[in-house]
């Protein structure tokens, strides 16, 4: 694909990653009105926050994702968040979540932590009368995966099983927020079978820094070739840290808000789990606007419609380039090479009904070309035997009766 750059090896270090704070500023450091950092205290499950936003944050505002709303909202597609579960509770998300499944057993739409119901705000949330901020793809629902332990880390089987779970669910993007170092055959093979069911899986790279201040480890899904690994940028277009051998397809901002498990209040988030969250979205409204289009289809759009790196060419930490929302909905046939999509967004007419299905409109679309085919080839039987008749009625001296060379 377009960005890939230096995919890593496998690792033999981390078999447990904690995953940690979305975004780790220092005690007291929100300003006055400013929603808090999503906290990440084991043991304690996240409440409402005190603050709900009503503007949209620079991220929204720069990918602008209302410009692809008359086109699609995501309607009909599947996306799964592997990661803590999401909670059905949040007014944001009501009707979005399924049930899900725990990887031990039972639902997953409930969340604790909140890293998994912030995520997934990002890619879903429904518009709020308030006018807050709204997800990529307002209308489409969410699968829950619940992947970690009691002490809210993972493992490299936990993880396997969760892709496996919103494999065999039915996802059409499965979106993986946090990674482990270790590429084991069961993981690897649990992507595998994802892809082979079509499915687009988007990974954030690593974004923990190593021991004793070094690089960050290369991590997985991300560093499989066939998962589109995302990294985050800053409102600076800087990128941030990851593993020099690691990989990046596509870069995204990596600030947003998150909505809280509970209540209407909002949470700040960062990195790249936030990026990826981001690129979900988006392919969550490419896949309901283009129903026949392949995963494999889908991520090359997500990528050759990138707004390419200063220099141009892939980057590392920003791949091929950082997500252009409505270009990669909007663009016709993109290719190599090809410049970046211009946005024209004009007048927005947001339509409120939720559209057909994903399968649906494939279906559709089936029978549409199945009938196009065949009126022209009807047409085209008509025409030739117009033009017999024609030659006929017109003939030839030695066809007209009674005439003779």
């Amino acid at each position: 694909m377009t960005g890939r750059v230096g995919r890593g090896r496998a690792g033999v270090v981390g078999m447990l990653v904690s995953l940690g704070v979305l975004v780790a500023p220092p005690a007291g450091s929100a300003a006055a009105g400013e929603p808090p950092a999503l906290p990440a205290t084991a043991g304690r499950c996240v409440g409402p926050s005190p603050v709900t936003v009503r503007e949209a944050p620079w991220a929204l505002r720069l990918l602008a994702p209302q410009t692809s709303w008359p086109l699609t909202r995501g309607a009909g597609v599947v996306v799964a968040v592997v990661d803590t579960g999401v909670s059905a509770a949040a007014p944001a998300l009501a009707g979005a979540v399924r049930p899900g499944a725990d990887v031990t057993g039972g639902r997953a739409d409930s969340d604790c932590a909140g890293r998994g119901t912030a995520l997934a705000g990002i890619v879903a949330a429904r518009p709020a009368g308030d006018g807050g901020p709204t997800g990529i793809a307002p209308d489409a629902e969410v699968l829950p995966v619940r992947i970690t332990d009691a002490n809210r880390r993972i493992s490299p089987a936990r993880l396997a099983a969760g892709i496996r779970l919103a494999t065999t669910a039915g996802a059409d993007v499965i979106l993986v927020a946090a990674g482990v170092t270790s590429a084991t055959p069961e993981l690897a093979d649990a992507v595998r079978a994802a892809v082979a069911r079509d499915i687009l899986v988007v990974a954030a790279v690593t974004d923990r820094g190593g021991e004793n201040g070094g690089d960050p480890p290369v991590g997985y899904p991300a560093g499989f070739p066939t998962v589109l690994a995302v990294n985050a940028v800053g409102v600076d277009g800087a990128a941030g840290p990851v593993a020099a051998d690691a990989g990046t397809d596509l870069a995204a901002p990596g600030a947003g808000l998150g909505i809280a498990p509970r209540g209407s209040g909002h949470y700040r988030v960062g990195g790249a789990p936030v990026a990826a969250a981001y690129v979900a979205g988006v392919a969550a409204l490419v896949r309901a606007y283009h129903p026949g289009l392949s995963q494999a289809e889908v991520r090359a759009r997500l990528e050759r419609t990138a707004i390419p790196a200063p220099g141009g060419g892939p980057t590392p930490g920003v791949g091929g380039g950082t997500l252009d929302a409505y270009a990669a909905v909007a663009a016709l046939a993109p290719r190599q090479g090809d410049p970046p999509v211009p946005v024209a967004a004009g007048p927005l007419v947001v339509p409120t009904a939720a559209g057909p299905s994903r399968a649906a409109r494939v279906a559709g679309l089936t029978v549409l070309g199945a009938l196009v085919v065949a009126l022209l080839v009807a047409a085209a039987t008509l025409t030739r035997a117009g033009r017999t008749r024609r030659r006929r009625g017109r003939g030839t001296v030695a066809d007209l009766p009674g005439q003779h060379r």
